[in-house]
């Protein structure tokens, strides 16, 4: 049975700090797999929606740092992630993903008409010139059904539109984020597909 420990883990057989521990933030999780570490498919789960919800806090789907906290348990298993990689990579995303809620981020997503998307840069992530435009074409729709310009049947469209742009998205050197510009994506298709214009703002 594999053991579950939690990221304050402190097993004496728990290496130390890696100095080589992968970006978390800028670039994909890559972690060294060792002969007992944690269970690699809780580690992806966690840490790539942290990605993402640093790109996008308090939109459907992201978690809050207290969240974030209260999910930091994992399995140690045979063949899983080095944990001390893991622990680093986890606490640099943790004090990003704190610091965009303590910017006001949360706040900023109430109203998907205010909505703005920043993205990191990767080793190899979407071109940022396509991805800026795919993104910014799925805010100006969305804000356009809810000031009601358009119908359902727009929105839908436009929901549509944007993963067939999403699919063919050229990828690059230092470019966007994957995960961050796909949640993006994800959550701008999500409101559009339920969007309702605006109280005092009825389609004609």
């Amino acid at each position: 049975m594999p053991d579950n420990c939690a990221m304050t883990d402190s097993s004496p057989d728990s290496p130390p700090a890696a100095p080589d521990t992968p970006d978390a933030v800028d670039g994909p999780l890559d972690f060294d797999v060792v002969l007992r570490g944690y269970d690699r498919a809780q580690v992806q789960a966690l840490l790539e929606t942290m990605q993402r919800s640093i790109a996008a806090p308090g939109t459907p789907g992201a978690l809050s740092p207290a969240e974030a906290r209260d999910r930091a348990e994992f399995d140690v298993v045979l063949r899983g992630y080095d944990r001390a990689q893991v622990r680093a990579a986890y606490d640099r995303l943790l004090e990003r993903l704190s610091a965009a809620w303590a910017e006001g981020g949360a706040q900023q997503w109430a109203d998907p008409r205010t909505w703005e998307f920043e993205f990191d840069r990767a080793a190899r992530g979407y071109d940022p010139r396509a991805a800026t435009e795919l993104v910014d074409s799925g805010l100006a729709a969305l804000r356009e059904a809810l000031s009601g310009g358009t119908d359902d049947s727009a929105a839908r469209t436009a929901a549509e539109a944007l993963r067939r742009g999403r699919a063919a998205l050229p990828k690059t050197f230092r470019g966007y984020n994957t995960g961050q510009v796909d949640f993006a994506v994800d959550t701008l298709c999500a409101e559009l597909e339920r969007a309702e214009p605006a109280e005092g703002q009825g389609r004609v």
